[in-house]
């Protein structure tokens, strides 16, 4: 209140106009943009790349639990050591990159089906076994693993494409 000039007693003082509010449009949220086909993008469902994931590891699996155990007490060459780790190593890294739906899972899948060709060659010349039909059986499960990582090569981006 203020206090007018003629007399002693205190002028009104008028309120306050409110000022006018005005309306701000808040954007709506942005949901962000998926990632484009073959980057490395996680699939929406993850079913593809996991099916597939499953069923190398289930390859790598059956190919050693078909093969019976040596006749006599050989020695393991170390040379065959470095086949067995590099095919277990790619293998490993096939399952998880399909897990995860990398763009690199065909390339690290060929790898793993060639390396575990080689392991099925190498057995009976490393003189473990003799041929026998689980030696068959090895080459179609390293063939599979193979054959199903070179087709992946052109399908892969449009399996894992966004939206799928």
């Amino acid at each position: 209140m203020t206090l007018d000039a003629s007399s002693a007693t205190p002028a009104p003082v008028s309120p306050v106009a409110p000022r006018p509010q005005s309306r701000q449009q808040v954007p709506a949220p942005v949901a962000p943009a998926p990632a484009p086909a073959g980057t490395g993008g996680p699939v929406p469902s993850g079913r593809p790349g996991r099916w597939l994931a499953i069923a190398f590891a289930v390859a790598w699996v059956l190919c050693p639990a078909v093969e019976p155990l040596p006749a006599g007490d050989l020695a393991y060459p170390a040379w065959q050591a470095v086949i067995d780790l590099s095919a277990l190593g790619t293998i490993v890294l096939a399952v998880t990159l399909l897990w995860r739906s990398s763009r690199h899972a065909p390339v690290a899948g060929i790898a793993a089906g060639v390396l575990m060709a080689v392991e099925t060659i190498t057995c009976p010349w490393a003189g473990h076994t003799p041929v026998g039909w689980w030696t068959w059986v090895q080459a179609g499960l390293s063939l599979a693993v193979l054959l199903t990582a070179a087709a992946l090569v052109s399908r892969w981006p449009r399996m894992t494409a966004p939206g799928r």
